[in-house]
């Protein structure tokens, strides 16, 4: 599974306040995001597909 990093790139420090690491895994940044942006948790699952 990748990091948040790895996926968004530099971006992944506007994540930090939802209290994502950049270095998290994606399965537990998505899990982080559902309560208070699932816009966001949707959107890195969808990216990390890709």
């Amino acid at each position: 599974m990748p990091t948040v990093v790895e996926v968004m790139g530099p971006h992944a420090y506007t994540l930090v306040k939802y209290r994502v690491s950049p270095h998290d895994y994606v399965e537990a940044a998505v899990e982080k995001l559902r309560p208070e942006a699932p816009h966001l948790a949707a959107l890195l699952e969808e990216i990390s597909r890709l």
